[in-house]
């Protein structure tokens, strides 16, 4: 008998992305495929397409040849659809949108109807009878386990297809599968089904077993390298088209018409970088995405465009984005150049609580049909794995969590127990497979035609059309990524704003510059940022008290080189800012990195050293780039090394200069900025700063409101009094429901009050607005219908002591339950007048002491105490004992001091050699102070820090570049 041509072409596989059902993942399955020699492959996942673009980069690394397909499921089988033009791939995306859209629908009536464009292939016996009587390009599928189509095949006339239904890379994977399928099912391996898992668990075959196993179907086979690898990503991207007849027309009036108003007078230089800017996005039809993106903008109160698109003066002119790029010097090439040939990626922030109603009014304006979301592809962790297996064989969660403390300390090895060495065999095994499918949490795309004719879709869980693919997969696929993210700052200086508005207040936009208001850039100076957006970590307002800048473009270069990796350059920052001479690290660099004082800042100076040490062209450092940033390494990164080694000493650059340099740029790894994102965030951080300094009590009222920052609201309020202002509330006649402020008084919100129920806010409020404020506790009790735990929350809080201050809180509440009735009779109404403000200076001036039980509930219920610092609990352990005050610390350089300390945030960081250390942030009632535990100490005290009890901190008073940081040499217990 004919033996079958050499292994070429394997099809059906299922990989990872079959979702708790698949074990392979594709690097591991292709790294396989190379070594046999094999050039062409399907994968089949079920019901599914969000492994394409995955398989599609591994294959092409592989170089292999990746077939577009699918197996859909249909009752107890599968049919393999292979994609063999354009009209096949839509009609398949269509498919599989319809499924995930509706678990109970069937492919067979839309495949029996018209399948062309599509290979059809099954070994069901049942399923090749119905199929056989369309006109469908059907195969019967032959596989190493199921012979039994082969009798089908003979019986209708049909031709025979070599598919490898293969589930498995190594036979040990099927306890994988096993306790994927468990977790699918919410089983444990005990009550787990035989159906429940797949039918034949097939391992891959090597190309002698391979062989073997067809050696009877060289049809088959020969059928099997007949299939197209059709390619369904476009050549080109795909943009939303825009109702106009000339989009480069319009983009270039609407461009003008800003710089208008932007400029005032548009001069030679402004109109020639329009010009040039109008000329690329023209030349690459990138017009209606700008088009789209100002429309967009124009959908929210405030927006930050960030991101490279922030260097565009196309961008700035359409209000896209807010910093001057002539101004600020940005590198535009960055964002686009004729040779790149990416898409352009401009993100924009919305107040974080708009974000939901513009994503809305996107889909109403552009349609439902042709808007989707970006997807996210959720992996497997080590720990959660081993969790989740754990549960799989019936342990519990107390059991789990009391084996996972000794299993990570010993990094899952040393295990006596059979069960747990099975259990982290299997979790190990686990790690980074693809476990679930969310949705990004900005991430867009908008299609010229219906989504479904580009890629598969499904419904997000809030019902938002979802791409199958995560954020790489959308950019392979041709989309250009629209990312619209929410920002709580945005929505910080929006309230601001308008709480100013209410004062008779006005700030004038078109006529504010926070980044020329001297006493803003004295603020930022000494590091006066607590609530400014992006820069109120401790490590910022540090590097703002070493450098003692606060202008705008020591901002920019600040926010940039904060980031992690940058640590070991910000010392030597700092000392060159302050007078230390230094060298360019080559003559050729002295113009590109002069502005950060010779030191590699932004992500686009690895693109600008690249070019003009090592000769990189526009498009090749921008990959460089890419590579460095997405901590890619590996093969590309060597590649990209030895040409700029190569490029470096064609030019002369000495190779310990090259080293060097070539190190500076690897610390761009991760997270890092580009300039015009920099800028950007600086514009927003200028903005914040403004209103904090010019308006404190309503901007502090704004950042409380919104719940965003790096704090707990305790250390705001504690920050608010120790900028001045009177602070009060919660009470139930003068807070609304989130936190406001009138002149220098800054009112806690009803928000504040933990337990009380969104709808005991509500009534509260509109109960004020019918019938006027409250005026004594039986009167808030007839006229409110509030549970008992409402009422509890109210008075613990302190929202009652206005209505009753001569009683204890006790006593308030069991006034307000002995005549909480509710009040329906409508001629009531009308004893009351409309609400009015009650000045704070008419309120009963005799209020009985809180006693110590009515502090702590007082403190449970707002996470703060509404007139003191929370220290006051403490105060019978504070008596006597001896201290410094935060407040006094700068007289105390180089000594060992007492502090009290009341922890705001702490940061975990790993040194060189892989320890764990902490950076903390303590108070008192004068200061917030910062403290460094080395390895040592934290391992010693850490147990500490994971409580908000105040703390006595002994340590060492450093003067770090002109910032004071405690070097802590012991911790204890405030009465301990």
């Amino acid at each position: 008998m004919q033996r079958p041509f050499a292994m070429e072409t394997r099809l059906s596989i299922t990989t990872s992305y079959s979702l708790l059902w698949g074990t392979m993942q594709p690097r591991l399955l292709f790294d396989r495929l190379k070594q046999w020699n094999v050039k062409k492959v399907a994968v089949t996942d079920r019901d599914s397409l969000c492994g394409y673009p995955a398989c599609r980069e591994e294959a092409q690394r592989c170089d292999i040849e990746l077939i577009c397909a699918a197996a859909l499921t249909e009752g107890d089988g599968e049919i393999h659809a292979f994609v063999q033009n354009q009209k096949g791939y839509e009609k398949l995306c269509l498919l599989l949108t319809k499924r995930a859209e509706d678990g109970a629908f069937s492919y067979l009536p839309s495949l029996l109807a018209d399948s062309e464009g599509l290979v059809l292939a099954t070994s069901s016996p049942t399923l090749l009878a119905t199929l056989a009587k369309s006109k469908a390009d059907l195969y019967a599928a032959v596989t190493p386990s199921c012979l039994a189509s082969v009798q089908t095949a003979r019986r209708l006339g049909l031709r025979l297809l070599a598919c490898d239904d293969a589930l498995l890379l190594e036979k040990e994977d099927e306890e994988v599968h096993r306790i994927l399928r468990c977790m699918a099912l919410h089983k444990t391996v005990g009550s787990l089904q035989k159906e429940d898992c797949a039918v034949s668990s097939n391992v891959l075959l090597d190309s002698e077993k391979w062989n073997q196993a067809f050696s009877c179907w060289p049809e088959a086979v020969h059928n099997a390298r007949k299939l197209a690898a059709y390619n369904p990503f476009p050549s080109s991207l795909i943009f939303p088209d825009y109702p106009v007849e000339d989009s480069a027309q319009e983009l270039e009036k609407r461009v003008l018409s800003g710089a208008e108003i932007r400029y005032g007078e548009v001069n030679d230089a402004i109109l020639e970088r329009i010009t040039y800017e109008l000329h690329i996005i023209g030349s690459k039809g990138f017009a209606p995405y700008f088009l789209v993106m100002h429309d967009i903008v124009q959908m929210s109160s405030r927006t930050c465009g960030r991101g490279s698109g922030a260097a565009s003066i196309v961008s700035y002119c359409l209000f896209i984005t807010n910093v001057d790029p002539l101004a600020h010097h940005l590198y535009f090439e960055r964002f686009l150049s004729p040779s790149r040939l990416d898409p352009p990626d401009i993100d924009v922030d919305f107040a974080w609580d708009e974000r939901d109603g513009v994503f809305a009014a996107v889909f109403e304006r552009f349609g439902r049909e042709h808007c989707a979301r970006v997807a996210n592809h959720n992996s497997f962790r080590l720990r959660g794995a081993v969790r989740e297996t754990g549960r799989c064989f019936g342990l519990s969660d107390t059991q789990i969590s009391e084996a996972e403390k000794r299993l990570f300390i010993s990094g899952l090895k040393d295990l006596d127990d059979p069960l747990w060495q099975t259990i982290c065999r299997i979790a190990t095994k686990l790690e980074g497979l693809p476990k679930e499918i969310s949705m990004h949490c900005g991430g867009l795309v908008i299609t010229p035609r219906p989504v479904y004719c580009y890629a598969p879709l499904r419904l997000s869980s809030d019902g938002y059309p979802l791409l199958a693919w995560e954020k790489e997969g959308t950019e392979m696929a041709g989309f250009v990524k629209i990312d619209l993210l929410g920002n709580r700052s945005l929505a910080v200086i929006r309230d601001t704003l308008e709480n100013l508005e209410e004062e008779q207040i006005h700030i004038d936009q078109r006529l504010w510059h926070p980044t020329e208001d001297a006493p803003t850039i004295a603020a930022l100076a000494r590091g006066d940022s607590m609530g400014v957006f992006y820069i109120e970590s401790p490590a910022m307002r540090q590097l703002q008290k070493k450098t003692g800048r606060g202008d705008f473009e020591h901002i920019v270069i600040h926010s940039s080189i904060i980031r992690p990796a940058a640590n070991k350059f910000i010392a030597e920052y700092v000392e060159r800012l302050r007078g230390k001479m230094w060298e360019p690290l080559h003559p050729r660099l002295a113009y590109i990195l002069d502005e950060t004082y010779g030191i590699l800042c932004y992500q686009e100076d690895v693109s600008k050293t690249a070019v003009a040490l090592a000769g990189f062209s526009e498009s090749d450092a921008d990959k460089l780039r890419k590579v460095i940033a997405k901590k890619a390494g590996g093969e590309k990164l060597k590649v990209y090394r030895q040409q700029f080694f190569d490029g470096c000493s064609a030019n002369n650059v000495s190779e310990e200069t090259t080293r060097i340099i070539w190190e500076m740029m690897l610390s761009f790894d991760g997270y890092s900025f580009c300039k015009p994102h920099s800028a950007s965030y600086a514009m927003v951080s200028f903005q914040s700063a403004y209103l904090r300094v010019h308006h404190p009590s309503h901007f502090m009222a704004a950042v409380l409101s919104n719940q965003g920052g790096y704090y707990r609201s305790q250390a705001y309020i504690s920050e608010a009094r120790r900028m001045g202002i009177h602070v009060e509330g919660p009470d139930i006649n003068h807070s609304r429901i989130l936190y406001h402020a009138q002149g220098n008084t800054l009112f806690i919100g009803l928000m504040a009050v933990a337990n009380l129920t969104w709808q005991a806010r509500e009534q509260i409020l509109e109960e004020r607005k019918k019938r006027g404020p409250f005026t004594d506790l039986k009167d808030a009790s007839s006229r409110l219908s509030l549970c008992r735990e409402d009422w509890v929350s109210l008075v613990e809080s302190g929202c009652c002591d206005s209505l009753g201050p001569q009683y204890r809180r006790s006593e308030q509440l069991r006034i307000l339950l002995t005549n909480a009735v509710r009040n329906t009779s409508s001629d009531q109404l009308e004893l009351f007048s409309p609400e009015k403000h009650i000045p704070v200076q008419t309120r009963a001036l005799v209020q009985v002491k809180r006693t110590e039980d009515e502090l702590h509930r007082e403190f449970s219920a707002l996470g703060f105490l509404r007139t003191s610092h929370p220290l006051l609990l403490w105060s019978q352990y504070l008596k006597g004992l001896k201290r410094v005050k935060a407040s006094e610390l700068g007289r105390h350089r180089g000594r060992y001091v007492n502090l009290i300390g009341y922890q705001i945030t702490q940061k975990q960081v790993m040194t060189k050699g892989g320890q764990s250390m902490s950076f903390v942030s303590f108070e008192d009632e004068t200061a917030l102070y910062e403290t460094v535990l080395f390895p040592d100490l934290y391992q010693r005290f850490y147990p500490l820090l994971s409580t908000l009890w105040p703390l006595v901190v002994f340590g060492l008073v450093q003067d770090d570049q002109g910032a004071l940081v405690v070097e802590v040499q012991h911790l204890r217990k405030v009465g301990s």
